[in-house]
């Protein structure tokens, strides 16, 4: 008979593994696909916890089950000893929250990642926090399941106005769950929550912006790339709310022309720029980035230094292909449009494109430019997103420095 603690069924079904099948659960990757299930006994549900055993019956781990989705079992302990319930979800919950507070300094910033999905060892559970509110995004059975406990939990251990849910990603849609958004407990947030970061202040649009509302994954690289943006005319491409271009106003730029496809996110650039005290120091362009970058090149317009951001362009395998051919040319456009020794700092956040991936693809884009380019600084993700080494597909954000002569 399956155990049952708090509402929670613990053991309701075996997952087995295909023989030869069981490597990287035995190298605690978090992740086990459907073609390397053999058999699933029992009738375990959406969400339900599975224990999972190799080909000859021994036990290997255990997770958390969906049927409706190819990463059959996201996997959460290898101690045989360790239930699932509850209880472990608050000391997860703690032990994330509380390595913030060693890693983020409160004097610079009072938004960041409080838990970071598999790297804090919490499947498919994103919460940010924004100054007195928390936003969280469910993106999986187990977690939809334990939604009123996750919150339970972050009310004693942070103690927010309110807790906002934005589970509208579209991983929710491959894990076969209806997209979610509104309040789950406390006060409802502003349009524009304001935050502080490393001293400037910025406006965030919770409830309906990118993400959860903020690229907070970008915090340090803003302020490591400030130093290179600090003189002349700067093109912030794929700008969204303009925080790139604040810190290059801080820094010393004179002109930032901020470029992106909506005009409602470019209004709120505009306000985080005069929030600051640069109002009139910057320039919204609406448009396409590839077409406005190809205008430019055709105009022999030209920039000190160039930021590019763009979304991720790799969604899947199949897309590496296309999706290098989109960072090449983006890449190359920005290389003809810098004067010499001019500065791009580029960005992929496409998991499936690895740091020397994207490496090569500048290297092609440097050869056909014709330029001499040099990487001088190589950048990532912030302390508050963690890269599990047992989970290296975390470690989705990679950037570089490069002067352009």
């Amino acid at each position: 008979m399956a155990e049952y603690r708090k509402g929670i069924e613990l053991n309701p079904g075996v997952v087995v593994l295909k023989p030869r099948r069981d490597e990287s659960v035995r190298r605690r990757h978090p992740w086990l696909f459907s073609g390397g299930v053999a058999e699933v006994r029992g009738q375990p549900q959406p969400g339900d916890v599975v224990e999972v055993h190799g080909a000859e019956g021994e036990w290997l781990a255990r997770g958390f089950f969906n049927p409706a989705s190819e990463m059959r079992v996201r996997l959460a302990t290898w101690n045989v000893a360790e239930p699932l319930d509850e209880a472990w979800l608050r000391r997860q919950l703690q032990a994330a929250i509380e390595r913030r507070r060693e890693l983020v300094s409160p004097s610079s910033t009072d938004a960041c990642r409080l838990a970071f999905i598999e790297s804090d060892g919490l499947p498919g559970l994103i919460v940010d926090r924004y100054g007195d509110f928390l936003v969280v995004q469910l993106n999986n059975p187990a977690m939809e399941r334990w939604r009123e406990p996750i919150v339970q939990a972050l009310l004693t251990l942070v103690q927010p106005r309110g807790v906002f849910e934005r589970s509208d990603d579209d991983l929710r849609t491959r894990e076969g769950l209806p997209l979610r958004v509104g309040i789950l407990s406390g006060e409802a947030p502003p349009e524009q929550v304001t935050i502080t970061e490393h001293g400037l202040r910025f406006q965030v649009e919770v409830r309906t912006g990118h993400k959860t509302g903020f690229y907070l994954d970008q915090r340090e690289s803003r302020l490591r790339t400030s130093t290179w943006l600090s003189r002349g005319s700067v093109l912030n491409a794929f700008a969204y709310t303009g925080a790139f271009a604040v810190y290059a106003l801080r820094a010393g730029a004179e002109h930032v022309v901020n470029l992106d496809s909506s005009a409602e996110v470019l209004r709120l650039a505009e306000v985080n720029a005069e929030l600051n005290g640069f109002a009139g120091r910057t320039e919204s362009i609406v448009g396409n980035a590839f077409e406005v970058l190809r205008r430019f090149r055709d105009e022999g317009r030209q920039f000190e230094a160039i930021v590019l951001d763009p979304p991720r362009f790799a969604q899947s395998r199949a897309a590496v292909p296309r999706a290098s051919r989109g960072y090449k040319d983006l890449n190359l456009l920005a290389m003809k449009l810098l004067r010499t020794g001019g500065r791009l700092v580029t960005f992929s956040c496409s998991g499936l494109i690895s740091a020397e991936l994207f490496q090569q693809i500048l290297f092609a884009a440097a050869l056909d430019s014709g330029r001499e380019v040099r990487i001088i600084q190589r950048l990532g993700q912030g302390v508050d997103h963690p890269v599990l080494l047992t989970f290296p597909e975390a470690g989705y954000l990679k950037g570089f420095v490069c002067v352009v002569d």
